[in-house]
């Protein structure tokens, strides 16, 4: 006996459209045209864009029953961008957990290396001149030790009390980046020989670690990264060869 079926599309139309509606949302993966949803489901059953059984609303909020999808460009479900700091990035230059304040600028450092410099070079010169002027080694020898002996304090005072003369009349102080404290004296000897090293080894990269902090995000030299160190801002002080009491 032969049997004859009805077209597919009689049997479409005969069913309930809130039975048809998931069909076509599952076949297109967007709802029907017009968001007229008709009847909700029974209960037990889900609704056609993720409605919850008994008639709960879904996550999100816009997938019950006579909800519309969010436009082109909004957030779907009311969550913004996660922020950039979420992804280890910088966001900006302020100071760290534990520094107690800003970074120092390039100009800032340059000043108080300058400061520094001045006071070894001078009674340096002062005293090579008198040597050449009275033929006499002695104030060669002497303005030798002055400028030894005034680079090694300078560094040591960097590394135990945070600051040279040049980096307090600038208003500086050197911390190790990843406690906040000073790195003691024998590692601000290090710091300073880190220089040293790299003028003497070539000029090029002596000149890259002093220009470094300008376009590093910590505003670190070469030397500042090998030991781990920041220079931030501090209040200024008086020039003064001598650190004062804390």
């Amino acid at each position: 006996m032969e049997i004859t079926l009805p077209p597919r599309h009689a049997l479409l139309a005969s069913w309930p459209r809130w039975q048809v509606s998931p069909l076509y949302g599952a076949m297109s993966g967007l709802p029907p045209e017009g968001s007229g949803w008709g009847p909700g489901p029974s209960e037990g059953q889900p609704g056609p864009w993720g409605s919850q059984p008994g008639g709960g609303e879904a996550p999100g909020g816009w997938g019950a029953a006579g909800g519309t999808p969010p436009r082109y460009g909004e957030q779907p479900y009311g969550q913004g961008l996660p922020s950039y700091s979420q992804f280890g990035g910088q966001a900006n230059q302020g100071p760290g957990p534990n520094w107690g304040g800003q970074l120092a600028s390039w100009a800032s450092r340059a000043g108080g290396y300058i400061i520094d410099a001045a006071v070894i070079a001078i009674p340096t010169a002062v005293l090579y001149v008198i040597g050449t002027a009275s033929k006499a080694a002695w104030p060669d020898v002497l303005g030798a030790l002055w400028a030894l002996a005034m680079w090694v304090w300078f560094a040591v005072q960097s590394g135990q009390y945070g600051s040279s003369p040049g980096m307090r009349v600038m208003g500086l102080k050197l911390l190790k980046a990843s406690t906040g404290t000073t790195i003691g004296g024998g590692m601000g000897f290090v710091r300073q020989l880190l220089h040293v090293v790299a003028w003497a080894l070539c000029g090029l990269l002596y000149i890259a670690d002093m220009l470094w902090p300008l376009w590093d995000g910590q505003r670190q030299t070469l030397a500042d990264k090998v030991v781990g160190t920041v220079v931030i801002r501090v209040p200024p002080e008086p020039f003064s060869l001598k650190p004062r009491a804390r």
